[in-house]
C-alpha cells in the first residue's frame, strides 16, 4: 500500500514538475518578448505606433465641455480683411489698430491678452498715419493694459536679439537637464512694444517625428537663461509664481505641479477638434474693432463688455495665407493659437493626462504576454480561439477604458504586440513540434485538391474517403471558340505556351471570386463557387467572376495593341453557369482522388456553354441561376429550351452586366428583345420578325436577335408541329 502512494506522489510530482516547467518557459518567453519590445518602443518608429493609437483615442473620446470657458479666441479672419479694406486699409494694418482693441479689452476687464503674432519690424509710414505714432499709441495701450503678452521665436540663426530681453526670463532652479533646442538667435518685438509689454511669449512648436504636435516645450533656453513658451508664459502671469522648479517629470511651482514627459516637454490633453465649429469661442477681429469703436463713440457695442470680462483673450491669424494652421491628432488642421488655448485651458484647470510609469507598462506587457503563452499552450484550439478574442478585447478595452474614465494613458500597443509576438511564437513551436502530420497530408493532397479542401483535411484527416457530399453550388464551364482554327500553324510548344498564359488569368478570376478550380478541360475550365466551402452567394460569385473576364476581354478590344493569341482565346471565350444540388468530393480510387463534381447540373452547366454557340452570345445561365442573381445582375432571357435527354424544359438567360441604373439605360433595348420573344412564342412571327431586324441591325447588332430572325423567317414558312414555344435542341 506504502508502496502505491509513493509512486501516485512521483506521478503527480511529475505532472506538476512539467507544470511548473511550461509555466517557467512561459514567463522566460515573455520576458524576453517584452524586453524585444521595450527596445523597439525606445526607437522612433516604436513611439509613432503608440502615438497613433493615442491620436485615435483624442479623436473618438472628444471632452469639449472641459475646455475653459474664460479662454476665447479673436480671429483675424477673411471677414477681418474684407472688413478693413473696405475703408481702404489693407495687411499689415496700422499698429495702433491693435492699440484701441487692446484698449477696449482692459476696459473690459480681461485677464490677459495675448497676441500670437510677430511685431519684429517697425510699422510703415501711411498716407494717413506716421509709423511712430502708430508703434507709439500701441506700445502705449500695451503698457497701460498691463496684461498683453506679445509673441516671439527663437531661431537657429545666430543672430543677435537687441535689445536685451534677459528681464523676461525665469527665476528656474532645476533638479535635471532641461532639454530645449539650441538657439542662436530669435526674433522679438520692437524696442518700443517690449519696453511697454508685460511679458513675451515664445511661439516655437516642434511637432513629433511623424508632424504631429502633441507635446510642446514649457521654456525655451537661450544663452544662459531660459523663457516661457506663450501659454506657459500667460499661466506664470496669472499666477505670480517667483520661483519655478523642474524635476525628473514634472514642473513646479508653489502648490501647482504639471506634468511632463521626455525632453522636458508638456503632453497636450486635447479636448476636441479645432476652428470655429470646435471647443472654443471664436470672435471675427473686425467684429471686436467695432465695438471698441462704438465704445470709444459712447455707443452700445455689438459685444458687450461682458463678452470679454475676466477672459484670456488670443488674437491670432486665421484668414488664407495668414493663417498658422498646423497638425494635430485630429484629422483637420488645427489654427495655432487654438494650441496655445488648449495648453493654457489644461494649465488653468489642472486638467492633465495621467500616463502611466514605463515600468508599469513593461510589466503589463508581460502578463499579457504570458497569458497569451499559456492561452496557446494549454488550451484546446476552439477555447483558445475564443480566449484570444477575450484578450485582444481586454488589451484594447482596458486602455480605453482607463482614457475615457480619467483621461490616464496606458500603453496600449505595447501587451497587443506582445500578444501577437506570443502567439506567433507559440503557433510557430506547434507548427515545428506537432505539425509534421499534416504537412505529410498536405504535401500529398497538394498536388490535386484545392487549399481550402486541404485545410479541411487538415482539420479533419478523416474526411480523405471516396464519394462525396450533395450540396448546393454553382457550377462554371468556358470553351473557346474556334479553337482548332486559332491553333493552325502552331507548334505544340506555342501552342501549350499561349494556352498556359491564358489559363493563367482566366484561373486568377476564378479565385480572385472565391471559386473553386476543379479542372482544365482541354481549352477551356470547370469551376465550382460554394464549394467545397457552402456559401449562400455562390452564384453572385460565379456571375461576378464571368462578368469580370469579359470585362477583360472588352478592355482587350479597345486597346489599340495587337492581339496576342492567349488575348484571342479570351475574346473567343463561351461561358456556361447553372446552379443547384450537385455532389461533391474526393471522388476516385483510394490510389488516386480528385476533388470534383457530378450530376445533372454540372452536366446542364457544360451543355450551356455549348450553346453559346448557337445564340452567338458569350455568357449564358440557366434559370435556376438567374432566379439567384436576377436583383444584383442584368440579365435577358434568350429562350426556352427542352434539352436533349430532358423532357423538362428551361429557360436560359445572357448575363449582360451588373444591374445598374447606367446599364439598364445603355441596354434599353433588351425590352424590345424581350417583346419580340413574347410574339415568337405565340406564332406572331411577322411581329417578332420587324423587332428582331430591327435588333440585328445597326445600332444594335444583337446577333441573338439575328439567330431569332432566322428562326422565325423558317417558322413562318414552315411552322413546327405543336408549336408551344419551347425550341429543341437536337444536338448536347
Amino acid at each position: 500500500m506504502k508502496k502505491d502512494i509513493n509512486v501516485e506522489k512521483t506521478t503527480f510530482g511529475h505532472t506538476l514538475s512539467k507544470l511548473y516547467k511550461k509555466w517557467f518557459v512561459g514567463l522566460a518567453v515573455a520576458v524576453l518578448i517584452s524586453f524585444i519590445i521595450l527596445i523597439f518602443f525606445s526607437t522612433g518608429l516604436g513611439k509613432q505606433l503608440e502615438w497613433k493609437t493615442v491620436d485615435y483615442r483624442f479623436r473618438n473620446f472628444t471632452i469639449p465641455e472641459r475646455a475653459d470657458s474664460n479662454i476665447v479666441l479673436v480671429s483675424i479672419d477673411n471677414t477681418s480683411l474684407a472688413f478693413f479694406k473696405k475703408y481702404g486699409i489693407f495687411w499689415k494694418w496700422p499698429r495702433n489698430v491693435y492699440g484701441i482693441v487692446v484698449d477696449y479689452f482692459k476696459a473690459a476687464g480681461a485677464k490677459t491678452v495675448i497676441f500670437d503674432m510677430m511685431f519684429d519690424d517697425p510699422d510703415i509710414d501711411r498716407a494717413e498715419t506716421d509709423a511712430r505714432e502708430t508703434d507709439g499709441a500701441f506700445a502705449q495701450s500695451v503698457k497701460s493694459a498691463g496684461n498683453v503678452i506679445l509673441g516671439a521665436e527663437f531661431t537657429m540663426n545666430e543672430t543677435d536679439i537687441t535689445p536685451d530681453i534677459s528681464q523676461f526670463s525665469l527665476n528656474l532652479r532645476a533638479n535635471k537637464t532641461i532639454y530645449s533646442a539650441n538657439f542662436q538667435g530669435g526674433i522679438v518685438p520692437i524696442d518700443t512694444l517690449l519696453h511697454a509689454t508685460k511679458s513675451i511669449g515664445f511661439l516655437n512648436i516642434e511637432p513629433d517625428e511623424d508632424g504631429i504636435i502633441r507635446r510642446v516645450p514649457l521654456v525655451y533656453k537661450y544663452l544662459d537663461n531660459f523663457y516661457p513658451q506663450v501659454a506657459f508664459g500667460a499661466y506664470i502671469l496669472h499666477n505670480y509664481y517667483d520661483e519655478i522648479t523642474f524635476s525628473n517629470r514634472s514642473c513646479n511651482a508653489k502648490n501647482s505641479t504639471i506634468p511632463l514627459v521626455s525632453q522636458s516637454k508638456y503632453f497636450i490633453n486635447w479636448y476636441g477638434p479645432g476652428g470655429k465649429e470646435g471647443v472654443f469661442s471664436y470672435y471675427p477681429f473686425a467684429a471686436v474693432f467695432q465695438s471698441a469703436l462704438a465704445t470709444r463713440q459712447g455707443n452700445e457695442p455689438t459685444l458687450p463688455f461682458t463678452t470679454f470680462k475676466d477672459k484670456n483673450i488670443i488674437i491670432g491669424a486665421t484668414a488664407s495665407g495668414l493663417s498658422d494652421l498646423r497638425s494635430t491628432p485630429f484629422i483637420n488642421p488645427y489654427p495655432g493659437m487654438e494650441i496655445w488655448a488648449t495648453v493654457l485651458s489644461n494649465m488653468l484647470n489642472k486638467d492633465f493626462i495621467t500616463i502611466i510609469p514605463g515600468w508599469i507598462n513593461f510589466l503589463h506587457t508581460i502578463l499579457v504576454t504570458f497569458i497569451t503563452f499559456i492561452i496557446f499552450t494549454r488550451l484546446k484550439p476552439k477555447t483558445a480561439n475564443l480566449m484570444m478574442v477575450l484578450v485582444v478585447v481586454y488589451v484594447i478595452g482596458i486602455s480605453l477604458l482607463l482614457w475615457s474614465a480619467g483621461r490616464i494613458m496606458l500603453n496600449m500597443s505595447m501587451p497587443f504586440i506582445g500578444f501577437i509576438l506570443s502567439y506567433g511564437y507559440t503557433a510557430t513551436v506547434s507548427y515545428i513540434m506537432e505539425g509534421r502530420s499534416k504537412r505529410d497530408i498536405k504535401k500529398v493532397f497538394t498536388r490535386y485538391l484545392h487549399p481550402d479542401v486541404i485545410e479541411n483535411l487538415l482539420v479533419n484527416p478523416d474526411q480523405v474517403k471516396i464519394g462525396g457530399d450533395s450540396i448546393t453550388a454553382t457550377v462554371l464551364f468556358t470553351d473557346i471558340a474556334s479553337f482548332t482554327t486559332f491553333s493552325e500553324g502552331k507548334t505544340p510548344v506555342e501552342l501549350v505556351t499561349y494556352l498556359n498564359e491564358y489559363f493563367d488569368k482566366l484561373t486568377g478570376i476564378v479565385l480572385k471570386n472565391d471559386g473553386l478550380l476543379d479542372k482544365y478541360t482541354g481549352d477551356g475550365i470547370m469551376a465550382m463557387f460554394g464549394a467545397p466551402i457552402e456559401r449562400k452567394d455562390h452564384a453572385l460569385m460565379a456571375c461576378n467572376a464571368a462578368l469580370e473576364h469579359r470585362k477583360y476581354c472588352e478592355e482587350l478590344q479597345r486597346s489599340k495593341d495587337k492581339y496576342s493569341p492567349a488575348d484571342n482565346f479570351h475574346i473567343h471565350t463561351r461561358i456556361g453557369l447553372n446552379s443547384g444540388q450537385i455532389v461533391a468530393g474526393n471522388i476516385g480510387s483510394k490510389n488516386r482522388m480528385d476533388y470534383t463534381a457530378i450530376g445533372d447540373n454540372v452536366n446542364l452547366a457544360a451543355r450551356l456553354e455549348g450553346v453559346n454557340k448557337i445564340y452567338k452570345t458569350q455568357i449564358m445561365m440557366s434559370e435556376a441561376t438567374y432566379e439567384l442573381i436576377k436583383d444584383t445582375f442584368l440579365c435577358r432571357e434568350l429562350d426556352r429550351l427542352r434539352v436533349k435527354g430532358k423532357t423538362e424544359p428551361t429557360s436560359v438567360y445572357e448575363l449582360v452586366d451588373e444591374n445598374t441604373p447606367e446599364a439598364i439605360e445603355k441596354n434599353r433595348w433588351i425590352t424590345e428583345y424581350e417583346k419580340a420573344l413574347e410574339y415568337y412564342r405565340r406564332a406572331e412571327w411577322n411581329k417578332a420578325i420587324d423587332i428582331f431586324e430591327k435588333l440585328s441591325e445597326n445600332p444594335i447588332n444583337d446577333k441573338a436577335s439575328a439567330v431569332m430572325l432566322e428562326r422565325c423567317r423558317e417558322f413562318k414558312h414552315d411552322k413546327p408541329k405543336d408549336w408551344d414555344g419551347i425550341f429543341t435542341l437536337e444536338v448536347k
